[in-house]
């Protein structure tokens, strides 16, 4: 049963609120951090930025494209109207009424600076808007620098009208931590305060921490993903931006930090020594667009935040209270819903930490988890007598498998006794349950009698409908493609997760590994149950010195054995993939041929706006560490869901 201690309601901030400032009072100063009469100051320099976010948070409709200039952004060409996102093909008219514009402006600029184009009316407004200093080489850089950004307005209120449920627990949270209190607008920014926003590159929640920087301050794993919980993941950003604060001095710097990271801020600040320096001057790195932009956004989105909550024309959303109980062990998720009379649905609307393992069955809630329910559950009987059958001692553990020569989608359904619609659902597989040589497949819990292997197997009558299931072998047989069907399946994971064994040393189990997309030593490390020092060590490494895609490293198995290794690597690419395909589809596939000079981290990043693991995933014989000029690659081209 649950423990007996007292339940107490909430209303959405209380218990984060409370141990934020409990931590706060042990060992922070009573003086406000970064508590000034402006901790958000407007310089000159950023006038221009902030004036330009604002109008895209409160002027321009989301079917508007302004075409500006990156670096001044008071530099606006024209807009345009644009068909509405929910008509067919809009985007591809959209994109092609865009780039159609972009090329007009950049050859009219090259024109003015070759002085072969004055007098035309568009030609003198632009000349007029960059000054008559402006010279030859100024117009000619204006014309790589042309920019759409797409207007907000609709989606910006329906931020401020969600922020309703939260805005006042976060600013309390805030202020405890001895933070601005306006600090709580930072989601405006970030997801128009959706709390189930997900990223290209696997920033996740209202708040948007990737997982890298969210591990330092939530619990993000296979089971429990904290990043989708607003007030949870609130308290770590409010521990984050404090101790950006401490260590670059500045509101503007710790906030351009959120974005870009603070030991990429620590060197900008050597470099140009202050915010307003960086702005104007820095440009190394991946401090770009969004970085350079990130403190004017901000500041913009305060300013709309605050005149549309005066307005009395927003209906806000009410805060939702609840009660909280600690789970003494492992338990069942459906089980439990059952017994407590409460649909899945509502008990994952109060739970949104817990990850879709937990309610397909595949995993348990973690013991100690701390459970919401809705406000009628308080001092309800039914939480000091739920029966012990619900709970278990011990977490499921995963079980996946790779596909070898000659498997079948179906027969390896038959061989782990469950049914092949449960192996498509827990994969993501193609309507052709397509799989091939390598791959590694979850095998969800099976249900009904024993079969082959000790294993269950469907009952009699309920088999599954005979099939062709295709096995793609070394990337040369592939499906037709078709506007439904991609050469490769969606979300199960690829990659060569498996551990080449290598030797025994001093009794010890020692392996090799490719590295995979968004592996590191310290995530190895972690696995691995050592320190990050031991596996640099066995690989000859700097101490400054990762690991990259592509890469051999060997491990040694001290306090895990491989099994165990493999299972939790397996749930971690399984994690990003699946939370991925959650929030985007494939809608085709477009071919490119590498050219001179292109890298992976180039085609990803800047000309496609794709993740690297997915660009792998499409293309198995591509190289990380190489790229063959003239050779063709496979581009998924993405649809938000």
């Amino acid at each position: 049963m649950f423990p007996t201690t007292r339940t107490l309601s909430f209303s959405f901030c209380c218990v984060a609120s409370y141990l934020a400032t409990l931590f706060s009072l042990l060992f922070y100063p009573a003086v406000a951090v970064g508590a000034s009469a402006a901790p958000f100051p407007v310089y000159d320099s950023i006038r221009p930025n902030v004036s330009f976010w604002e109008k895209v948070y409160s002027t321009y409709s989301i079917n508007t494209a302004i075409i500006h200039d990156q670096d001044r952004l008071d530099i606006i060409y024209t807009t345009i109207q644009l068909i509405d996102a929910k008509v067919p093909g809009a985007k591809k008219k959209n994109d092609k009424k865009i780039k159609s514009t972009k090329n007009y402006y950049a050859k009219l600029l090259r024109a003015i600076a070759n002085k072969s184009d004055g007098n035309s009316g568009d030609a003198i407004r632009i000349k007029k808007m960059f000054g008559p200093q402006t010279s030859a080489s100024q117009f000619r850089t204006a014309a790589k620098n042309i920019r759409a950004q797409h207007g907000l307005r609709e989606r910006f209120r329906e931020g401020v009208v969600r922020s309703g449920a939260y805005m006042a627990g976060l600013k309390k949270m805030f202020r405890s931590y001895r933070l601005p209190e306006d600090l709580a607008y930072l989601p405006h920014v970030e997801s128009s305060f959706n709390p189930k926003a997900y990223s290209k590159f696997g920033a996740s929640g209202m708040w948007q921490f990737t997982r890298a920087t969210g591990k330092e301050f939530l619990t993000i794993d296979y089971i429990v993903d904290e990043r989708r919980d607003p007030i949870i993941s609130a308290d770590g950003a409010a521990q984050l931006l404090q101790r950006n604060f401490k260590l670059l001095g500045s509101w503007p710097l710790a906030l351009t930090a959120y974005n870009y990271g603070a030991a990429g801020m620590k060197r900008a600040v050597a470099q140009e020594g202050t915010y307003e320096n960086i702005f104007k001057n820095y440009r190394k790195g991946y401090f770009k667009f969004a970085s350079r932009n990130f403190y004017s956004e901000f500041v913009a989105a305060v300013a709309v935040a605050k005149k549309l909550e005066r307005s009395g024309q927003i209906r806000f959303a009410s805060p939702v209270p609840y009660v909280t109980v600690p789970l003494p062990s492992y338990a069942n998720a459906k089980k439990l819903c059952r017994y407590l009379s409460i649909s899945v649905d509502e008990f994952k609307r109060y739970n949104p930490s817990l990850r879709p393992p937990v309610f397909d069955g595949t995993k348990y809630i973690p013991k100690n988890f701390k459970l919401k329910l809705p406000i009628r559950y308080k001092n309800s009987p039914l939480l000091s007598g739920v029966p012990s059958a619900i709970f278990s001692k011990t977490q499921k553990r995963s079980q996946f498998y790779r596909v070898k020569r000659g498997d079948t989608a179906g027969e390896i359904a038959r061989t782990h006794g469950i049914s092949l619609n449960s192996l498509i659902r827990a994969n993501h597989l193609n309507k052709q349950a397509m799989v091939r040589i390598g791959q590694n497949l979850r095998i969800p819990p099976a249900t009904g009698s024993t079969g082959r292997q000790g294993q269950s197997r469907p009952a009699q009558g309920k088999a599954d409908p005979v099939v062709t299931h295709t096995v793609l072998e070394d990337n040369k047989k592939r499906l037709p493609e078709t506007e439904t069907t991609s050469p490769i399946i969606n979300a199960a994971v690829s990659g060569n997760l498996q551990v080449t064994l290598v030797n025994k040393k001093q009794q010890l189990t020692v392996g090799a590994v490719e590295v995979q997309p968004n592996e590191s030593v310290g995530l190895f490390a972690e696995w691995l149950k050592v320190t990050p020092d031991i596996i640099r060590l066995e690989n000859g490494m700097g101490a400054d010195v990762d690991i990259h895609p592509g890469q051999t490293i060997n491990l040694e198995f001290i306090s895990v054995t491989v099994e165990e290794f493999e299972a939790t690597r397996f749930d971690f690419h399984q994690e990003i993939q699946e939370d991925f395909f959650s929030s985007y589809t494939i809608a085709g596939i477009i071919t490119y041929q590498v050219k001179k000079g292109d890298s992976v981290w180039d085609i990803c990043f800047n000309k496609y706006d794709i993740p690297l693991w997915l660009l792998k995933k499409y293309n198995d014989s591509m190289s990380f560490q190489r790229l063959e000029q003239n050779s063709i690659l496979n581009i998924p081209v993405l649809k938000e869901i």
